[in-house]
């Protein structure tokens, strides 16, 4: 088994803090850090391998791993949120490649650790694009956002045109689409360093969200397989196991505890590529492990 351990970026973030520190990375300096992006190839939030090299680097000298595809599908933070996140709702391909020359962004969150009673934005309640455009006129926000109740452990699906919001206090490993496009709805009124209110893209949320809301997609589970389509694969290990993949290749961070990868030490914080593993991972770990891939 071939493995790359990965350098992760830490992105400032107004709504950030330093609890990025309690999975063992070690924070630039003093500024809000509010996500650790742990496997990235995109140019605004690069990660390194150990030697130096760049994840986008490694990708584009290896094409033949990954099915000659143009970049690299996937993106894997760990967020951390000091306070509420704008409420947003992201592009499907076909509108992110049009005016962004960027794929889409779907994405999907295991829950790692939540206040009591937490909860987040997960859709909204407008019956057609009529009554969301007025309550987003009137800023009826109460009266268009849905709120849902989570807990530690969670997993949710967020597609392409599905407002959502992470909230105080919660901490998730996201898998996303390799991409970086966020129209925000409502931002709590918030300023930028400048003193500046934050940008809204109201026009861009309103021609992408999907109407009516028809996507409800949350569960929890203590091992095994999170979510599995056409943009990407997920596994929550928790266990000692052989695991069988079809990929050529696969990445893992580890969230709690520690692990053993075919005869490779990992630690929570930790986030590794590998390729050339015979398609058998045998794992031995007292935490939880989240593996990911795109099937090719």
């Amino acid at each position: 088994m071939k493995v790359l351990k990965i350098k992760p970026f830490f992105s400032e973030r107004l709504w950030g803090g330093d609890k990025l520190k309690e999975f063992g990375f070690k924070l630039p300096d003093t500024n809000l850090y509010g996500e650790a992006w742990l496997i990235s190839a995109l140019e605004n939030g690069m990660t390194y391998l150990e030697g130096g090299q760049s994840f986008k680097e490694f990708f584009e000298k290896n094409k033949s791993l990954f099915g000659n595809i143009e970049q690299f599908p996937l993106l894997t933070k760990i967020i951390t949120a000091n306070d509420n996140l704008s409420v947003q709702v992201h592009p499907d391909d076909n509108y992110a490649i049009k005016h962004h020359k960027m794929l889409g962004k779907p994405e999907c969150w295991y829950i790692i650790d939540c206040p009591v009673n937490a909860e987040l934005i997960y859709g909204h309640y407008a019956k057609d694009a009529k009554e969301l455009h007025d309550l987003v006129s009137d800023k009826k926000w109460d009266q268009l956002f849905q709120k849902i109740k989570i807990k530690k452990g969670d997993f949710i699906n967020v597609p392409s045109g599905k407002i959502h919001a992470i909230t105080k206090g919660v901490s998730v490993f996201e898998l996303q689409r390799s991409s970086d496009i966020t129209y925000r709805f409502y931002d709590y009124e918030r300023k930028d360093k400048n003193g500046d209110l934050r940008e809204l893209h109201i026009d861009h949320c309103l021609n992408v969200t999907t109407i009516p809301d028809n996507e409800f997609f949350i569960k929890n589970i203590n091992d095994g397989e999170l979510i599995n389509n056409k943009y990407f694969t997920l596994h929550l290990i928790t266990k000692n196991q052989t695991l069988k993949l079809d990929n050529e290749w696969a990445q893992l961070t580890i969230i709690e505890g520690s692990a053993v990868i075919n005869d490779y030490q990992i630690n929570k914080g930790d986030s590794i590529f590998i390729y050339n593993f015979d398609h058998k991972l045998n794992i031995q770990t007292n935490g939880k492990i989240l593996l990911s891939y795109k099937n090719v």
